[in-house]
């Protein structure tokens, strides 16, 4: 696949995308996976521990599923 076709997947199956990613973000938080939530070496390490960044990545998945979840119902 070149980029115009991954582009024109992408915009014509957002809905999918974004319902995975909300599962994907939502999963790694819940599960404390090493590879999204460890802090060391980030830019931010020193204000954001691992705590925060698994509440924030639970709080982005559940906004992407809600969305996701919105643009079919309406």
């Amino acid at each position: 696949m070149n980029g115009e076709q991954i582009t024109a997947f992408l915009q014509a199956h957002w809905e999918w995308v974004t319902l995975i990613m909300g599962i994907v973000s939502v999963a790694g938080s819940i599960l404390n996976w090493n590879w999204m939530c460890d802090p060391t070496g980030k830019p931010d390490s020193h204000r954001y521990g691992r705590g925060s960044r698994r509440v924030q990545f639970f709080l982005l998945g559940i906004v992407l599923i809600v969305i996701s979840i919105m643009s079919w119902v309406l």
